[in-house]
């Protein structure tokens, strides 16, 4: 027996994803859940702030690059204990050892031969971002047991401030003991965006929000990259 043309048209409704029906049964429509794309190498270096980027964020003027590069650094042997190397600079290679990143692009930036401003900016690609945020996770249980640190080679003490943890953004100050006047200090800020790691060193005499704020400002951009 030959089905009706009605018959035929709802078995065919019922086999094809979101067909809507003129009658009392509910449409249905397929529903998409949206996820960044992982960033990837070639991106690194156009997160990084511009010298006018980073007056702007510092108060300061003249802000220049000095060093660019693709390869963390090691000041573990010029300062102690090196429990607080992570909390004393940026984009240190102890650091990120064994927590299997990818790649990395630093540059560090001040205003003149007797600058008053320093910057150094770090973003570090991690392959998922299961790992930036395992690295971060780290990074958060073990800055608090940082209680004071000393730079070997001048002889300097610092002592970090409150550690703060808000908006995956890790961030303190630190200040050097018996600085001559105006003072000197540093903040640091660590933020989580992807499977980026921001990681940043900005120091002044009064550094005040300045590393969160850039933090913020390239953890913006990466969440921005689909």
């Amino acid at each position: 027996m030959r089905r009706s043309t009605a018959s035929l048209a709802a078995a065919i409704c019922v086999l094809t994803a979101g067909c809507t029906s003129t009658g009392h049964a509910e449409s249905t429509t397929p529903t998409r859940t949206l996820i960044p794309r992982p960033l990837v190498e070639r991106e690194l270096a156009s997160l990084l702030l511009s010298p006018e980027e980073v007056d702007v964020a510092m108060g300061t003027r003249g802000m220049a690059v000095t060093q660019s590069q693709s390869a963390m650094s090691d000041h573990s042997a010029t300062m102690s204990p090196p429990e607080c190397l992570a909390v004393d600079g940026a984009a240190e290679a102890l650091v990120y050892a064994d927590s299997g990143y990818r790649a990395e692009r630093d540059e560090s930036l001040n205003n003149g031969d007797d600058f008053t401003h320093y910057l150094k900016q770090a973003v570090v690609l991690f392959p998922t971002v299961d790992m930036a945020a395992a690295f971060f996770d780290a990074s958060a249980a073990q800055w608090p047991g940082c209680i004071e640190y000393t730079h070997t080679q001048s002889g300097t003490q610092w002592s970090p401030g409150q550690i703060t943890n808000a908006d995956r953004i890790l961030s303190t100050v630190a200040t050097q003991q018996d600085a001559a006047a105006p003072g000197w200090a540093c903040g640091r800020a660590l933020a989580l965006r992807n499977n980026i790691i921001v990681d940043i060193n900005t120091c002044s005499a009064d550094p005040a929000d300045s590393a969160v704020t850039i933090a913020g400002q390239i953890a913006d951009d990466v969440t921005s990259r689909w």
